[in-house]
């Protein structure tokens, strides 16, 4: 039976920041997708109040659950944000 021996892989600050700036872009797009949902929800929203008469409050919890998800997107976002530059003035102040 062969067994496969990984090496130890070296990482340095910049790999990390790299990986922080990957998930910044991913969030990033992630709330661009749902800014587009909102958006068509709203629309849609708007029809049924005007066409079939349905009360906007019909929809409150709805509107609730984008708020709190925009929210933690943002959290997340500010965080890799913050965790990509952390790591690049570490790397930065080691080539120094």
């Amino acid at each position: 039976m062969t067994q496969l021996v990984a090496q130890n892989q070296v990482y340095d600050a910049s790999d990390v920041a790299e990986g922080f700036a990957l998930a910044y872009e991913q969030v990033a797009d992630i709330a661009a997708m749902l800014d587009a949902i909102q958006h068509k929800q709203e629309r849609t929203i708007e029809y049924l109040a005007k066409v079939y008469n349905v009360p906007e409050s019909v929809f409150k919890e709805l509107t609730r659950l984008f708020q709190i998800t925009e929210s933690m997107i943002q959290d997340s976002m500010t965080f890799s944000k913050e965790q990509e530059d952390s790591y690049k003035s570490l790397d930065e102040g080691k080539a120094s």
